[in-house]
C-alpha cells in the first residue's frame, strides 16, 4: 500500500518536464506545472487556467464538432456510434438503448451547464423522441439495438438499457422544463428496482470469464452504481422520498455488503440475499466499477454535506486506485479476476482512466488532498499520451496494456464527455475561489 502511494506521488512529480505535444493544428496547453491548491493565488490561477483551457479545447474544439459531423443522426434523431475514429466513416448506422440514454444525458447536461445552446437541447430532444417511440409496452427492459430508423435488431436488453434511458430523461427534464420526463424517469427507475428485487431476476455477469457460473437473481455492484447515479441526479433537483430510498439502499449495498472487509475492495457479484457466493465470484473485484462507483458515492456524500461519509469513501477510492494502478506501463486495470491469485485482465479502457480523473479532481477540490492532486496529474498526462492519438477524431475507447493496439470503431460519447464536463465544472469552481479548497462541509 505504502509503496504504491509513493509510486503514485513520485511518478507525478517526475512528469514535470513532459510536454503533451501537438494537438492537430492546435498547441496543447502546457500541463507540466503541478496542480497545487493552497499556494499563491498567481500560481494557482496559472495552473488551473491551463487546465481549464485544455478541457475547453477537448470538449468544444474536438469532441462536439466531431459528434455533430460523424455520429449524430440529425434526421431521425439519436446516435450512431459505430464510427472509424481515424477517418469518421460509419461502420454501421445501428443504435442502442444504452447509447441513446447516454447520449441524451450528455447533450442535456451540456445544455444545462454550458451556455444553454438550443442546438444541444435539440440533439437531446430528438434522441428522446427516437427512444420513446420504442418504449416497451410491458414491464420488460428496453430492446437492446435498432437500425437507423428504429426497427428492432434484438430482443429485450438488460437493466442498463432502461436505467440509462431513465438517466437521460431526468437530465432532459431539467433542460426542457418538462416535468413529465422526471415522472417517467422515476417510474422507470422504480420499475427496474422491482425487477432487480425479484427472485427470478435474470442477469449473467459474463465479464469475469465464460466459464463463470450463473448466480440466481444476483446483486451486482454495477447495477447499484447506475441506480445511484440516476437517483442522486434527480435528488439534486429537489427532494423525493421514493428516490431518496433508492439512494440510501445503494449506499448501504455498496459500503456494507459489496465492500469486502478482508481486502477492502468491492466484490462485483453477491447472492440475492447479499451473501458472498461460494464460487469464483467470491474473489472477483471489478476495479473499474469500484472506482467509478466511488466517485459517485463521493458526489452523493458531498450533496448530503456528510464529511464523515466523504472521508470514508475517499479511503475506499484511494484503495481501489492504488491497487488497480499499472506500476509498469501506467494507467489502471479494470478487472481483478481473482484477488487471492492476483489475476488481472490487463487491457486498458478509457472510461476507467477517466473515472480516476473525476474522483481525484473532486477530492482535490473539496479536501486539497495531495495524493489526489498527484494521481490526477499523473493520470491526465497518461490519458493524453495514450488515448488521445494524434490525427484521430475521437479518443480511443480501449486497447491492449500499452495501447499499441487500440479499438478504432467506436466514438465514445458518454464517459469521455462526462469526464470533460464534470472536471471542467470543477476547475471553473476552483478558479472562482482562486484555488482555495471548497468549504462544502462548513
Amino acid at each position: 500500500m505504502k509503496r504504491r502511494q509513493f509510486m503514485c506521488g513520485s511518478l507525478a512529480a517526475g512528469l514535470g518536464s513532459i510536454s503533451l505535444g501537438a494537438y492537430g493544428s492546435e498547441v496543447k496547453p502546457d500541463l507540466s506545472s503541478p496542480l497545487v491548491l493552497n499556494s499563491s493565488a498567481g500560481d494557482i490561477k496559472l495552473s488551473l487556467q491551463k487546465l481549464h483551457d485544455r478541457y475547453t479545447s477537448d470538449l468544444f474544439g474536438k469532441f462536439i464538432p466531431n459528434m455533430d459531423k460523424f455520429v449524430i443522426d440529425h434526421q431521425n434523431g439519436g446516435f450512431m456510434c459505430s464510427v472509424d475514429i481515424t477517418n469518421g466513416k460509419q461502420v454501421n448506422s445501428n443504435k442502442t438503448a444504452w447509447y441513446e440514454g447516454r447520449g441524451m444525458w450528455t447533450y442535456s447536461f451540456l445544455y444545462n451547464h454550458f451556455g444553454k445552446n438550443p442546438k444541444h437541447l435539440e440533439v437531446a430532444r430528438k434522441s428522446k423522441d427516437f427512444i420513446l417511440k420504442l418504449q416497451p409496452k410491458d414491464n420488460s427492459f428496453w430492446t437492446s439495438s435498432f437500425d437507423k430508423e428504429g426497427n428492432s435488431l434484438s430482443g429485450p436488453g438488460d437493466i442498463y438499457s432502461s436505467l440509462f434511458v431513465a438517466e437521460g430523461l431526468a437530465e432532459f427534464a431539467k433542460a426542457s422544463g418538462e416535468k413529465q420526463y422526471f415522472i417517467l424517469a422515476k417510474k422507470i427507475i422504480l420499475s427496474c428496482l422491482d425487477r432487480y428485487d425479484s427472485p427470478d431476476y435474470d442477469y449473467y455477469v459474463a465479464y469475469l470469464n465464460p466459464e463463470a457460473p450463473k448466480i440466481p437473481a444476483p446483486r451486482v455492484l454495477g447495477h447499484w452504481m447506475v441506480f445511484l447515479r440516476a437517483a442522486t441526479q434527480i435528488l439534486e433537483n429537489g427532494p423525493d422520498a421514493d428516490i431518496q430510498k433508492v439512494a440510501d439502499r445503494c449506499l448501504d449495498a455498496c459500503l456494507n455488503h459489496h465492500l469486502n472487509p478482508e481486502y477492502k475492495l468491492f466484490n462485483e457479484v453477491l447472492n440475492h440475499d447479499m451473501s458472498r457466493p461460494d464460487n469464483s465470484y467470491k474473489d472477483f473485484a471489478y476495479t473499474g466499477h469500484g472506482i467509478e462507483t466511488c466517485w459517485m458515492l463521493l458526489f452523493e456524500a458531498a450533496r448530503r454535506k456528510d464529511k464523515k461519509l466523504f472521508d470514508q469513501i475517499a479511503e475506499v477510492f484511494k484503495r481501489h486506485v492504488i491497487v488497480a494502478h499499472d506500476d509498469v506501463y501506467g494507467g489502471y486495470f479494470r478487472a481483478l479476476d481473482h484477488v487471492g491469485n492476483n489475476t488481472w485482465k490487463v487491457d486498458k479502457v478509457l472510461w476507467l482512466q477517466e473515472e480516476v480523473l473525476i474522483g481525484t479532481l473532486f477530492m482535490a477540490e473539496h479536501t486539497g488532498d495531495r495524493w489526489a492532486q498527484d494521481c490526477f496529474r499523473e493520470t491526465l498526462v497518461y490519458v493524453h499520451q495514450k488515448f488521445d492519438i494524434p490525427g484521430n477524431l475521437f479518443w480511443a475507447s480501449a486497447g491492449d496494456r500499452q495501447l499499441k493496439d487500440y479499438a478504432k470503431f467506436r466514438a465514445e460519447h458518454y464517459h469521455h464527455p462526462r469526464h470533460l464536463m464534470l472536471n471542467l465544472l470543477s476547475v471553473k469552481r476552483m478558479l472562482k475561489r482562486k484555488g482555495q479548497v471548497s468549504n462544502l462541509f462548513g
